[in-house]
């Protein structure tokens, strides 16, 4: 899993309750969708993403930002999207069900502190909230010396049986490294996994935060981010 990105409307709540939670700090603000601010938190191997609108006009002339406001005006803040890494994007795409409509691969690149860039190409499927996006990097990826990672993302879906036919399929899970739980599925990725359940709103619902010692659950309400240990 390569990162999670949080819709929220109010930018510097969340991320000053995620910073106490985790005891790590965020990036500075930047305006990398024009009319949306966000702000990341690097960790080993992956990254959480936390984003505002901060001009809704400006953001409504893309379709990025037109579902990004979209999202927080029908559904308020919550997890917006997740996003997978690949070695072999083309190959993924090539075997994508001729159903599932999908967008790219869109190839950009993001600039660091030191002048360098970080090349990459993105594919992205219509349903930003249900089907988490995929990634594949051009560029070596900067050494991050902080002991957190990604290691699940929870996704609600309407029929659990449909689901556990159609991810492994659109992401090329092997049928192996699914694994059946009460009520759930799991499929195992290289060093995280997804886990699919049968429950309302569709969508993303809870993501896992693996620290020392303890790992941390990220979810919302309708009092907004929570944030629990297990």
């Amino acid at each position: 899993m390569d990162h999670v990105t949080f819709a929220v409307h109010d930018l510097d709540e969340a991320i000053a309750q995620i910073e106490g939670a985790l005891n790590a700090t965020f990036e500075v603000p930047t305006d990398t969708i024009p009319g949306i601010t966000g702000r990341v938190l690097a960790m080993n191997g992956s990254f959480l993403e936390i984003m505002a609108v901060s001009d809704p006009a400006q953001a409504s002339l893309s379709p990025f930002g037109k579902k990004f406001v979209q999202y927080l005006e029908e559904r308020g803040a919550g997890i917006f999207s997740a996003t997978l890494c690949t070695d072999n994007l083309a190959g993924l795409q090539e075997n994508l069900p001729d159903t599932v409509k999908n967008c790219g691969p869109i190839s950009t690149w993001v600039p660091q502190p030191d002048g360098s860039k970080i090349y990459f190409s993105s594919l992205f499927f219509g349903q930003y909230h249900l089907m988490p996006w995929v990634i594949e990097y051009h560029s070596e990826l900067p050494d991050v010396p902080v002991d957190l990672r990604l290691r699940s993302a929870t996704i609600q879906v309407s029929d659990l049986a449909t689901a556990v036919r159609h991810y492994p399929t659109v992401y090329g899970v092997a049928a192996d490294r699914v694994r059946m739980t009460d009520g759930a599925a799991r499929l195992e990725l290289h060093d995280s996994h997804l886990e699919l359940k049968e429950a309302a709103p569709e969508g993303l619902s809870v993501i896992e935060i693996e620290a020392p010692g303890r790992t941390l659950r990220l979810s919302f309400d309708d009092n907004g981010l929570t944030c629990t240990e297990r």
